[in-house]
């Protein structure tokens, strides 16, 4: 490790050239000393390569890309493996650092030190992005400030399934490197955030969620995973395995995997419905056997997975026509 980088910015991408050259354009537009930015490119078929090749020329970028797709989570991991700073945040290829931020996080890097943060956000959809636009951030704290405190299920109250969230996750790499085996993790597209709750799993963490946002995240971006297997096997796995293993008690983290099955992930079940004509009905069934046990999903969620598609689509109708 390099003591003079405070903070690695590592962007995993994969054929996302044009999205990847504004994200980069927002860190680059307020890149301080001290800070190390690294791309690791899994294995792009499109113009990235190029597109890199000109940053690098023009700024000091690390550019490593793989000889193949390794999938997400050992993209992930090389990240991880190859960053030199102190602590590393990842940013998706898709995301925006708003304005200001950079400076913002290396304040709290520096003042408080922390073991973790989480960073706030809110969502943008459009092919262009206002950087004067401020929308409400996803995590609505109570507290007047940035919540500070060394009480992880605090965290987790709050931040919810963003924990998830890949851009707003800050990491102390010392931490991380004493973490063992994190390759079990390969194929759950949640390896950082089963490495967050190992690290909080043990001794005395300081974690911090910014008050405002200081991310923009695309909206309806494309995963390329299938939801099912990801938004409730994995996550339910992340949560009620990994989470209860680190020292979350089990209630709050089936009462957060239940809050999420009723809210967002229904809303995307129907849509992943009515978007994808080669539906297997073996998708619904991954979500029975995760939530069988949850008598309050069964009318809530269930009908999403199981209802014919016709009767799918009219719901999905209906919806946008009250929107």
């Amino acid at each position: 490790m390099n003591t003079s980088i405070i903070l690695t910015i590592a962007i995993p991408t994969y054929n996302r050239c044009n999205l990847l050259c504004r994200s980069l354009d927002s860190v680059m537009e307020q890149i301080e000393e001290g800070v190390e930015i690294l791309v690791s490119d899994n294995g792009s078929t499109d113009d990235t390569q190029t597109v890199m090749k000109k940053y690098c020329e023009k700024y000091n970028v690390h550019y490593f890309r793989n000889s193949e797709n390794l999938g997400m989570d050992k993209n992930f991991l090389n990240c991880f493996q190859k960053a030199n700073g102190e602590y590393i945040q990842f940013l998706s290829d898709d995301d925006i650092l708003l304005p200001e931020a950079l400076h913002k996080i290396l304040y709290l890097l520096r003042t408080e030190k922390p073991t973790y943060i989480n960073l706030n956000s809110f969502t943008y959809s459009t092919e262009t992005f206002n950087p004067d636009e401020r929308k409400a951030p996803r995590i609505q704290l109570k507290e007047p400030e940035d919540l500070i405190t060394y009480d992880k299920e605090l965290v987790m109250e709050n931040a919810g399934v963003y924990v998830t969230y890949i851009s707003a996750t800050i990491l102390k790499m010392s931490k991380f490197r004493q973490i063992g085996n994190p390759e079990e993790y390969f194929g759950t597209h949640f390896l950082h955030a089963h490495l967050v709750f190992r690290i909080l799993s043990g001794g005395k963490n300081k974690m911090i969620i910014t008050k405002a946002p200081y991310l923009a995240a695309k909206n309806n971006n494309s995963g390329g995973f299938n939801l099912y297997d990801v938004w409730v096997k994995q996550y339910k796995r992340l949560l009620l395995q990994t989470g209860v293993e680190a020292g979350f008690r089990k209630n709050l983290m089936e009462k957060i995997f239940i809050t999420d099955m009723k809210g967002f992930i229904k809303d995307s079940i129907l849509k992943y419905r009515i978007e994808d004509w080669h539906y297997d009905m073996k998708h619904g069934w991954i979500l029975f056997t995760n939530t069988y046990m949850y008598p309050s999903l069964w009318f809530r969620v269930w009908p999403y997975a199981f209802l014919p598609r016709p009767i799918i689509k009219q719901i999905y109708v209906q919806k946008r026509i009250k929107k």
